[in-house]
């Protein structure tokens, strides 16, 4: 068997929980690579068994994209601080041996994709917990339009709007006032961030749904867009941003049934 690891170093400083893992897999006979960036893991990826990740939630999310792509399942070793997404925490990694016996179970989590349309060019992003679009500077309220399959749902006078997943549900969205929802659940979560209004709520769509957001300000300044925390991109005044289900499915490796439920109750209250 074959396996990726994926250190951030900067939560792994001296690889030792890195080299823990190693030792671990390859004493059960299985072949290991370890990979210290995002970007050289694609490659790290032909035949993997499955990705290990030594880190935070943000290691996950950082390669989601990639290992969804490629249809290798996630490992998380937790480092960092909430560890929502990963299956082990680091005092517990002698235990990464179930993944060459099997012993684990593999939740299908759904991601998002967001499009966006410029006069020479399309670019696309991709997300497991959350698409945000909101103002390019901080402190400034923007008038966004919400359209679902080309129906007019909402307009919203607020600092920005979070497109979750229910795996995101727990995220940013959760800090919005937005609901806790089962990742076994297939939908999209539409979350308004600070919006000037008593009426505005969060609002739960179909999987399938299509949704598009416009943002406008009286400024005509531009808004960013950012794919589950990352640098963002600036958007020109009154680009439109589509969201929809992605093609691709991240395979999160889980050793214990119903972990979300317990991982709730330990991590959030």
């Amino acid at each position: 068997m074959k396996f990726a690891v994926m250190t951030n170093k900067d939560r792994d400083s001296d690889f030792s929980a890195t080299e823990k893992i190693v030792s671990c897999l390859s004493s059960h006979g299985a072949e290991c690579t370890v990979v210290s960036s995002p970007a050289n893991l694609a490659s790290a990826l032909n035949d993997c068994s499955a990705v290990v990740t030594v880190g935070g939630d943000g290691t996950i999310l950082a390669i989601a994209h990639t290992a969804a792509k490629a249809g290798c399942p996630v490992a998380g070793v937790n480092k960092g601080n909430l560890g929502y997404l990963a299956c082990l925490e680091s005092e517990d990694i002698s235990d990464i041996s179930r993944l060459v016996t099997g012993d684990f179970i593999v939740e299908d989590r759904m991601m998002l994709k967001a499009s966006v349309s410029f006069p020479d060019k399309k670019l696309d992003f991709y997300a497991l917990n959350d698409i945000v679009v909101t103002h390019d500077s901080v402190l400034k309220l923007t008038d966004f339009s919400l359209n679902c399959d080309g129906f007019d749902i909402a307009h919203y006078r607020a600092d920005g709007i979070i497109f979750a997943t229910p795996t995101g549900s727990t995220a940013y969205s959760l800090s919005a006032g937005g609901p806790v929802t089962d990742p076994a659940l297939r939908a999209v979560i539409v979350t308004p961030i600070c919006a000037h209004t008593l009426s505005s709520r969060p609002v739960i769509f179909n999987e399938t749904a299509v949704l598009s957001v416009t943002g406008s300000s009286r400024d005509k300044d531009p808004v960013r867009l950012y794919a589950d925390g990352g640098d963002g991109i600036v958007l020109p005044y009154k680009t439109s941003v589509t969201i929809s289900r992605s093609p691709y499915t991240l395979k999160l490796i889980r050793f214990n049934p119903n972990s979300f439920y317990n991982i709730l109750s330990k991590k959030i209250h």
